[in-house]
């Protein structure tokens, strides 16, 4: 759930539309259109999994909970129902012709840093076509990648390494005052978080940033 400028409540169905709760009229709607998703899906368990407000509070980022996840941008301010821009998958390629199920094609830990750009987890896997990811790489991994918001352009950061086990499924991600960033991760035993220290010119000393307003 997310909040806009003007308290109102905003979540999904598991239909992949938007479902609006409005202070003033005490009602819940539903938005027409479905969130992004791959051509060959309908729509279908298209929720929210995760989203990240933007710093000026204009518009929130999302990741969906379903295979082959989609990122996301909305302007919950803007018209009678939010403008969504698909800002494409956030996984890496794969057969199509063969199922993944979303443990392992996966998207989460959506947080701004004090560099004011995006920053989530998406997971990669060995695929024999299209990533093949040779030693040192594991089965699966967790990459950090940062988005720019006003040139949509993305950079791979540095990848999540578990000692034991693999580190592809993040569920949230925070920032502390100083720009730091973290990253908590389900599926190993025990579950963890990552600190991904970040270099002095993307930090935000002292920075007034709640380090997370849900989750």
């Amino acid at each position: 759930m997310f909040l806009d400028r003007r308290h109102r409540v905003w979540t999904t169905n598991d239909y992949g539309h938007l479902v609006r709760y409005t202070p003033d009229t005490d009602r819940l709607e539903i938005s027409p259109d479905t969130l992004p998703h791959a051509n060959y899906q309908t729509g279908w368990h298209s929720v929210f999994y995760d989203v990240a407000p933007a710093p000026d509070r204009e518009c929130v980022y999302a990741s969906t909970w379903c295979p082959n996840p989609h990122l996301m941008r909305i302007w919950p301010n803007e018209g009678e129902w939010p403008r969504i821009e698909d800002l494409g998958p956030a996984t890496q390629d794969r057969d199509l012709t063969f199922p993944v199920d979303m443990f392992r094609d996966h998207c989460g830990g959506l947080v701004f840093g004090g560099d004011g750009k995006l920053y989530y987890v998406a997971s990669r896997w060995r695929d024999p076509v299209y990533n093949p990811l040779p030693p040192p790489h594991k089965e699966r991994e967790g990459v950090v990648w940062r988005l720019d918001p006003r040139t949509l352009e993305r950079t791979e950061v540095t990848r999540l390494v578990h000692p034991n086990g693999f580190a592809h499924y993040v569920s949230r991600g925070a920032v502390d005052h100083n720009g730091d960033l973290f990253f908590g991760h389900v599926g190993s035993n025990p579950c963890g978080i990552f600190k991904v220290s970040m270099p002095a010119d993307r930090k935000r000393e002292n920075a007034h940033l709640p380090i997370r307003m849900w989750g």
